[in-house]
């Protein structure tokens, strides 16, 4: 008779379950890094008004909002073909599109309105005042965003980006419900294999709480290094002036 729960298959599945980890992590840091690069786009159009293109950011972001990311990836899943058959013909060799590539479209529609939030949030949360005078001493308007608003823009954001990150590395589990292998998908094989699914999914359960432990740290030393680095500069800067007054 077989044991109802065994312990010793959690650590066994390991191994086999952690080939999904490349998977997880790069669906992770794509979207991520995308994410942020239109989502501060996004966040200056909005910040300024950009006509048509604010408005349209806006209706992005409510959309995003109000749509569970599970119909988002199905969406992606089963719209882009049909798109892709109406502009190019029943032709159109969809096969040979991954499925990796519809689940990254969908989680970094999702992460480009999230990110782009806190963006948006983190730069208008500067003093308008140092933007002014930054602009007084000459900058032009990209040096100001750059050298004023982004290093002080990250100080604020840089909890948030932890948290969404946490968020979208468990967020990934759901693309296995359109055929992408990564850790939940590995789980799933092998529970329908040995039909151990509780054994799997605890597995599962220990490489994500790793994940997103090893996430926290990385973030809090990155926080611990930027407010270091912001108080040096407010400390220098005023040394300097106590040099000129001298």
């Amino acid at each position: 008779m077989s044991k109802i729960f065994d312990v010793s298959a959690i650590w066994s599945y390991m191994p086999t379950i952690l080939e999904g980890l490349p998977v997880t992590l790069g669906l992770t840091v794509i979207s991520i890094i995308l994410g942020i690069v239109l989502g501060f786009g996004m966040a200056m159009a909005r910040i300024h008004k950009v006509p048509v293109i604010s408005q349209f950011c806006s209706a992005y972001l409510s959309f995003v909002r109000g749509v569970p990311l599970m119909v988002l990836l199905y969406l992606s899943y089963y719209g882009i073909p049909v798109m892709l058959k109406i502009v190019y013909g029943t032709s159109a060799s969809i096969n040979r599109i991954p499925a990796f590539a519809f689940a990254l479209l969908a989680f970094v529609i999702q992460e480009t309105a999230y990110e782009s939030e806190i963006i948006r949030a983190a730069l208008l949360s500067i003093d308008r005042k140092e933007i002014e005078a930054a602009k007084s001493l000459g900058m032009t308007t990209l040096q100001t965003v750059v050298r004023v608003e982004i290093p002080q823009a990250l100080v604020v954001a840089m909890p948030s980006f932890g948290n969404q990150i946490t968020s979208l590395i468990k967020g990934t589990s759901l693309a296995f419900m359109i055929s992408v292998v990564d850790i939940m998908g590995k789980a799933k094989i092998i529970g329908g294999r040995t039909l151990r699914y509780f054994e799997a999914y605890i597995c599962t359960a220990i490489i994500y709480w790793a994940c997103c432990i090893i996430i926290s740290i990385i973030f809090k030393y990155m926080e611990k290094k930027i407010n270091y680095k912001q108080r040096k500069e407010k400390i220098d800067g005023r040394s300097k002036k106590l040099e000129k007054a001298v």
